[in-house]
């Protein structure tokens, strides 16, 4: 067996090992309609598309925006290299290193590196750009409330590779 056979079948077996280990996330007790709503932002999304998509959802409390694209998370995520649903952005960046640690959550999830481990945001910024620019993933960044915290997990479309899709939630602004 020659090197490059080697190092694909290393490939497979952690890309099958990766998707046998998922846990599905916890989406409602009583998930009533949701299905519809998953649909549709699954239509949105265009998982077979190959450009890198964005959508945005927003509006007030109460009415799905993180329940929905946790259900979509468990549907699409097998359709994805990689997936990461990083919860409650806004509350998590306002502790002390909260954007580190949804940095190095989103690694992890990406990546499977519990080992991965590096000093500066900055440069962590680097790294996601790095090795995921070739990687098609589903990142779910929940609760939103400023540019920074977009601009550390999920800078630019050339962040992610072809196939890619992002979804971000915020709440709506009452005033």
């Amino acid at each position: 067996m020659s090197r490059d056979e080697s190092e694909l079948i290393k490939r497979i077996v952690e890309a099958t090992l990766s998707k046998l280990n998922r846990t599905p996330l916890y989406v409602a007790k009583y998930p009533v309609g949701i299905d519809a709503c998953v649909q549709y932002l699954g239509s949105l999304a265009n998982v077979e598309a190959n450009d890198v998509g964005v959508i945005g959802i927003h509006g007030t409390g109460g009415i799905g925006k993180t329940t929905v694209p946790k259900a979509l998370c468990n549907n699409f995520a097998d359709d994805f290299e990689g997936s990461s649903f990083l919860a409650n952005v806004r509350e998590t960046s306002q502790q002390y290193y909260g954007l580190v640690q949804l940095q190095e959550t989103l690694l992890f999830d990406m990546l499977g590196d519990q080992n991965l481990k590096v000093g500066s945001t900055h440069r962590r910024i680097n790294i996601i750009r790095e090795r995921l620019c070739h990687k098609s993933v589903l990142l779910i960044l929940d609760n939103v409330d400023q540019l920074d915290q977009l601009e550390t997990l999920a800078g630019g479309q050339d962040w992610f590779g072809p196939g890619s899709r992002v979804i971000i939630t915020a709440k709506m602004s009452t005033s």
